[in-house]
């Protein structure tokens, strides 16, 4: 009976674990990839060896993905679509599983490495970036701070996750920074598995993926598809060469600071249902920093914090190092709340980022308007309130105990 009983408790555990690891339905991403290679190679539909190896392509990738796709309509039609255009043109007269017959009828191998076609305008890329106690730019262009513990991912998607994870560094409530960023490269044609961690506790980033390698590389278009360019001790890129995308990791001190530019189509790989770069921060976690500069000495005491600094002081500092708009007041916030210059360095260095790497109508707009002044005066009160990262674990704990004592309880 004990032996059943531990059986069912882990069956119990399983299943949840498994319904919050399943993955999405990748139809979409399929479906993309099958039309832009049509819309970049000008194919047309016809009985070609080319258009009848993408159709097949874009079976594959259908395949790939069938399993987490059951009852979704889409993705029966788009099966439905493929057979039809695969027997309307005769495409089994090939084989595209021999390569040795695709040498002999000039054709790349399906698992080929094809890189994105380039973004057509700025306005097709997106940019993102978390630096500080922590401040957060969105895709979208909106800036937040927040204060959450616990790991969440800023971006995840087909082709690559940036996870990070927040600490509380200083032992005052609400006071957190980012400790630690992972990121993972998926396999692609284009690249294997590839993992990246940065840590606050170490002295330097790390110059290489922790298997050792710094690169992947593309033999049939000789060049790395994938690298990691060492800039200096504190500041490294990810290359994503093949999409068009890149991730760079700063550290300050002890502190870290992350940031994302990446084609709007590449992101939209994802289910974008709790990364920070599109959902932005739990609403039990947002901090309106004007509000703290309205009336530093009563926000400090509503958040159990202190000012390190005077406000006027912190306001000369971060004006002498050249923050600008919303990352001069990440700068005055984080300076008057720690007293550490470290922070303020990190807002110049993400502003000098965010001005080289954001898309120009987004740098124009957030650096070159001033930041709106509360309509009226604040009111602390209740601050302090439960991390959502606190919550999810008690829910979890809590899950499992019911299901636990239901089954001993038979």
């Amino acid at each position: 009976m004990p032996n059943n009983r531990i059986a069912l408790t882990i069956f119990a555990c399983a299943v949840f674990v498994v319904k919050e690891i399943q993955p999405y339905c990748r139809v979409e991403e399929c479906s993309n990839w099958f039309q832009k290679t049509k819309d970049y190679e000008n194919i047309l539909p016809s009985n070609s060896m080319r258009y009848c190896q993408i159709v097949w392509q874009y079976s594959e990738c259908l395949n790939s993905t069938r399993i987490s796709c059951r009852g979704h309509l889409s993705f029966h039609s788009s099966q439905l679509v493929v057979e039809r255009q695969s027997k309307y043109f005769n495409c089994t007269q090939f084989d595209f599983r021999d390569d040795e017959n695709n040498k002999k009828h000039g054709l790349e191998q399906a698992n080929i490495c094809y890189y994105n076609p380039p973004p057509t305008s700025h306005r097709k890329m997106r940019y993102c970036t978390l630096f500080g106690d922590p401040h957060l730019l969105k895709f979208d262009g909106t800036f937040e701070t927040c204060s959450e513990e616990g790991a969440r991912p800023l971006v995840d998607n087909r082709y690559f996750l940036v996870q990070v994870t927040n600490k509380n560094v200083r032992g005052e409530a609400l006071t957190t920074t980012v400790s630690k960023v992972t990121v993972l490269i998926r396999k692609h044609n284009c690249t294997g598995t590839l993992k990246y961690e940065a840590s606050a506790d170490e002295q330097f980033l790390s110059r290489g993926f922790v298997d050792g390698t710094t690169h992947s590389r593309d033999h049939r278009h000789n060049r790395n598809s994938v690298e990691v360019l060492w800039q200096e001790s504190n500041y490294i890129e990810i290359a994503l060469h093949f999409i068009h995308s890149s991730i760079h990791i700063r550290r300050q001190g002890p502190y870290l600071a992350v940031s994302i530019k990446s084609p709007t189509n590449v992101l939209e790989t994802g289910s974008s249902l709790n990364e920070l770069c599109w959902k932005g921060c739990r609403k039990s976690a947002k901090i309106r920093i004007e509000d703290a500069f309205e009336k530093p000495n009563d926000f400090a005491k509503c958040y159990a914090r202190r000012v390190h600094v005077p406000i006027r002081i912190a306001e000369d500092r971060c004006r002498e190092i050249g923050t600008m708009s919303n990352f001069f007041s990440a700068c005055v916030f984080d300076l008057m709340l720690t007293g550490d210059d470290n922070l303020v360095l990190l807002s110049n260095s993400s502003q000098s980022d965010f001005h080289r790497l954001a898309p120009h109508h987004l740098v124009n707009r957030l650096l070159h308007n001033p930041i709106s002044s509360p309509n009226s005066s604040p009111i602390f009160t209740n601050c302090l309130t439960p991390s959502f990262s606190d919550f999810n674990s008690f829910s979890f704990s809590k899950y499992l105990a019911i299901i636990i004592s239901i089954i001993y309880l038979f």
